[in-house]
């Protein structure tokens, strides 16, 4: 039987093998930051990695389950059970949440998840001008933007945060809102992205999206059609999904950090 322990940083390489197996992007980089604001997980046929999956606490209100992944040689044993069970009994909160492709939606209904929404990824050269409604973040500004994180998300992320001030590549802010992005190898990742209105949300990621390929994953149509109108189109879209009770003044988030943190 395979054999379940805590992943460390020696195993990105072999998450990073696991993705590719899965035809998942490798993305090394986002590996690394979930392993050190999460838990991983790991099930090992002997030295290999077959299985994985990590867990990110928000303090004991909210968990996010990520980076499911079960070798295709290791396909229809269960693993993929196994792994959320854990990762569910380890996160014991009273909510959880996780973004699901079509392939791992059926496994997640049977484990009492439920659909709150479609996330599309958008993706392509931005090829609109900057709004200019936002500056640069200050040291000053990092206890006001954890505090709205928190009440959009409705949950503390402050731990989260303080990794992910050093990870971002740059973060924009304005009096009713802000934006982060981050590197995935070639593609600029925008996110979060939180502000009063669809139209708000548009002028921070036009700040922040200029002369780049970014991605953004939105659940609001509005930004899609803004965002594909300007080069950034639709590549796929998840479920939403969640056990418990979603929080937090979530018409403000127009979009996660990345999937795998909510």
């Amino acid at each position: 039987m395979e054999k379940l322990r805590v992943l460390t940083p020696d195993d990105l390489p072999a998450c990073v093998r696991l993705a590719s197996d899965r035809k998942w992007a490798e993305e090394p980089a986002k590996w690394a930051f979930l392993l050190r604001v999460g838990t991983g997980f790991g099930l090992f046929d002997g030295d290999e990695l077959v299985g994985t999956t990590i867990v990110t606490r928000f303090g004991d209100e909210h968990a996010a389950v990520s980076m499911v992944l079960v070798a295709s040689s290791h396909g229809g044993r269960g693993l993929g059970r196994r792994l959320m069970e854990h990762a569910l009994a380890f996160a014991g909160t009273p909510v959880v949440s996780l973004h699901a492709t079509s392939y791992g939606k059926p496994l997640y209904e049977k484990l009492g998840f439920r659909s709150v929404g479609p996330v599309t990824a958008h993706v392509g050269a931005f090829g609109g001008t900057a709004a200019g409604t936002s500056r640069p973040l200050e040291p000053a500004d990092r206890a006001r933007v954890v505090a709205a994180d928190a009440e959009v998300f409705g949950a503390d992320r402050s731990a989260m945060w303080a990794a992910l001030f050093g990870f971002a590549s740059q973060v924009r802010v304005a009096e009713d809102g802000f934006v982060a992005t981050w590197r995935n190898g070639p593609v600029t990742m925008v996110g979060p992205v939180v502000a009063p209105s669809v139209e708000r949300a548009a002028e921070l990621v036009a700040d922040v999206a200029v002369g780049a390929v970014v991605r953004v994953d939105v659940r609001d149509a509005g930004l899609g059609a803004w965002l594909e109108a300007r080069g950034v189109v639709p590549r796929f879209t998840v479920d939403l999904m969640v056990r418990g009770a979603l929080s937090g003044d979530r018409a403000r988030l127009h979009a996660p950090v990345m999937q795998a943190l909510g």
